[in-house]
């Protein structure tokens, strides 16, 4: 569990570029798209797949429960999280650009609307469990709870909610079955 101050050194910049952002840039893939050698609806494509998988591993640990989070490392995640997004979209906004920020020439069959909503949306259901964790009790879930779209796959189910609440250290047992009920 984080405190304050430990929450300062593990959310400073020099730590996540060096130990999640830049293993992330520094991949190949990555190399090779900077170097321009793909189409922006091709990147796009990579993207999405990239993005569902590190949402999927996102959602996995923390439905494993073997992670107890605070408030502070629930808004250490949140930046992880958000920061991994800006990576992911940052690429496709990248791609669709000239050097000097202009489109470029869409290619036979490829979109000129190239936008970042399909990553973002690999991610929904992981910014529903970094809400919740965020909370301050389990019962703000009654007033905050959302949900995007209509179906399980941009959506927590009510079990992985539950889930999630448990993974608070100050969330009681009787607090999240009544913030369920």
């Amino acid at each position: 569990n984080l405190d304050s101050s430990s929450f300062r050194s593990l959310e400073g910049e020099d730590r996540l570029e060096a130990e999640m952002i830049g293993p992330v840039r520094r991949s190949q893939i990555f190399e090779e798209i900077g170097k321009d050698k793909c189409d922006a609806a091709v990147v796009l494509q990579m993207a999405e797949a990239m993005s569902w998988k590190s949402a999927d591993i996102i959602l996995q640990i923390l439905l494993k429960g073997s992670t107890d989070f605070n408030e502070w490392g629930a808004m250490l995640l949140s930046k992880e999280v958000r920061m991994l997004q800006n990576i992911y979209c940052g690429l496709v906004l990248e791609s669709s650009s000239g050097p000097n920020g202009t489109k470029t020439a869409i290619t036979a069959g490829s979109s000129s609307n190239i936008s970042t909503a399909s990553i973002l949306t690999q991610f929904e259901r992981v910014n529903q469990a970094v809400s919740i964790l965020q909370l301050e009790k389990p019962s703000d879930w009654l007033a905050f709870a959302y949900r995007v779209g209509h179906g399980d796959d941009t959506n927590l189910t009510p079990e992985e909610i539950r889930s999630v609440m448990g993974l608070r250290v100050d969330f009681s047992d009787e607090a999240i079955k009544n913030a369920m009920k």
